[in-house]
């Protein structure tokens, strides 16, 4: 697709069924009107303004975040929207939706699109506003506090069968609790780092401390810093500036064709061979460990330090309540591999769908694509606890500060929507997503071809 701003066009229909829409200023867009594929949108320029000058548009009104973007509390991310227009991105990950922070902002221009919006994307912005208007936003910290009950529970159980049990059986039935321990201190990190729990930055910092770095052993500002780059610029790559979504790439294996010039050792061409294989093995086993060193290794938080080294405290204190290194190794082995279904469950909405260029982001609606790049999971409304959330990952990209316990709510009128207009709402199984996943890895490693360069 071309990209470009269009201050008029009209449109035609070829016999394909493909509107193409021809912009007076030469500029083209091709979507698919009917069948509810993807849509190209040209996004708007900030013509008449200082060129040297660093712009966001957020409704309708462009705002100078020159001095701004280097202090920016969410990162780097803000510099991928200098230019564009991220109103459905900036609503989504702010709380309250951002608009406490917008206004100690000035614009300093307006826009409008000039190509008719996708009326898929329009209906959900309008959904978007009703949630905020009846309340679906609004946190339940009664809710939250039960959740973590739970897992206050779990620890108990796990401390109460290693230091008053001499039984192996019993020794592997704490490690199962602790697994479901860190599981659900996982989950829970994932909510308060969306603001489902706290609007307030400072509580949510420091119960972020409570459920990963104490609770989990992870730092949850590493997870936090990579998880909003991987909302905002979900399946994405960019081969120009060594960009890809942090979350969809590891050096182990490759899901997506699009991943395969990253790729550049006969090592990595290796284990591409047989990544079907090795793929939940290393879930399972190393998945814990990997992800607590990938979080802790530029960690300068004290704070998150402190707490990191209270848990591995803890941790040597209940092992050695154990009477020998056999039920050591028993009981922290089945939490690991148990707690290794968490890195399967973070992984399987996504790797079975198409990426892209990021560039090509800009140029889609935000709405739409989030809609067709996440699979959710098919479950009772008894099994959401196990899946924390993470069964609802349309609904959670869409509007990911709508807190869990109102996904299911949210998720029937998505699903309505997407009647309406036709747009695929791609829901599974756990274990057939899984599968998807392996099946996408197989088809991938047969195409692979190490890189020349």
């Amino acid at each position: 697709p071309l990209l470009g701003c269009a201050s008029a066009y009209h449109a035609t229909a070829n016999k394909s069924g493909i509107r193409q829409l021809t912009s007076t200023m030469g500029v083209m867009e091709h979507y698919q009107g009917t069948t509810g594929a993807e849509r190209r949108f040209p996004q708007p320029s900030p013509n008449g303004l200082a060129t040297n000058r660093q712009l966001v548009g957020v409704n309708g009104k462009w705002y100078d975040v020159t001095n701004f973007a280097h202090r920016h509390p969410g990162g780097e991310i803000i510099n991928y929207f200098i230019n564009k227009d991220a109103t459905d991105v900036f609503r989504s990950v702010h709380p309250k939706g951002g608009q406490h922070l917008i206004k100690y902002m000035k614009a300093v221009g307006t826009y409008t699109n000039s190509v008719t919006e996708d009326p898929f994307n329009r209906d959900m912005r309008q959904l978007y506003d009703r949630l905020q208007k009846e309340g679906y936003f609004k946190q339940d910290l009664r809710w939250y506090a039960k959740k973590y009950a739970v897992c206050l529970v779990l620890l108990f159980l796990t401390v109460t069968l290693v230091g008053g049990f001499q039984s192996s059986w019993a020794h592997a039935l704490a490690g199962v609790f602790l697994a479901l321990f860190w599981q659900q201190n996982g989950m829970l990190m994932h909510d308060i780092l969306h603001h489902q729990v706290f609007d307030n930055q400072r509580l949510t910092y420091i119960a972020g401390l409570v459920v990963a770095p104490l609770s989990f052993g992870m730092s949850a500002n590493w997870w936090r810093d990579e998880h909003w780059v991987h909302h905002m610029l979900l399946n994405s790559i960019s081969y120009e500036d060594n960009f890809v979504d942090p979350q969809m790439w590891e050096p182990v294996w490759a899901q997506n064709t699009m991943l395969f010039p990253l790729f550049q050792t006969y090592l990595q061409a290796f284990l591409i061979k047989i990544q079907h294989i090795i793929f939940l093995p290393i879930c399972m086993i190393a998945g814990r460990f990997a992800i607590i060193i990938d979080s802790m290794k530029r960690e300068t938080d004290l704070g998150t330090w402190a707490a990191v080294c209270v848990h591995w405290a803890a941790m040597v204190l209940l092992l050695s309540l154990l009477p020998n290194w056999e039920e050591r190794c028993l009981f922290y082995g089945v939490a690991m591999m148990g707690e290794g279904v968490l890195h399967v469950q973070l992984l399987i909405s996504h790797y079975s769908k198409d990426m892209y260029m990021k560039d090509e982001l800009h140029d889609m609606e935000f709405y739409r694509y989030q809609t067709m790049q996440n699979i959710n999971i098919t479950n009772p409304w008894w099994m959401d606890w196990f899946h924390g959330g993470l069964n609802f990952h349309i609904e959670h990209h869409c509007f990911p500060r709508v807190p869990r316990h109102n996904m299911r709510q949210v998720g029937s009128m998505i699903q309505e929507l997407c009647r309406k207009h036709d747009v695929p709402y791609d829901t599974t199984g756990f274990f057939n997503a899984v599968w998807r996943t392996l099946a996408g890895l197989h088809r991938a490693q047969t195409l692979f071809k190490l890189d020349p360069r």
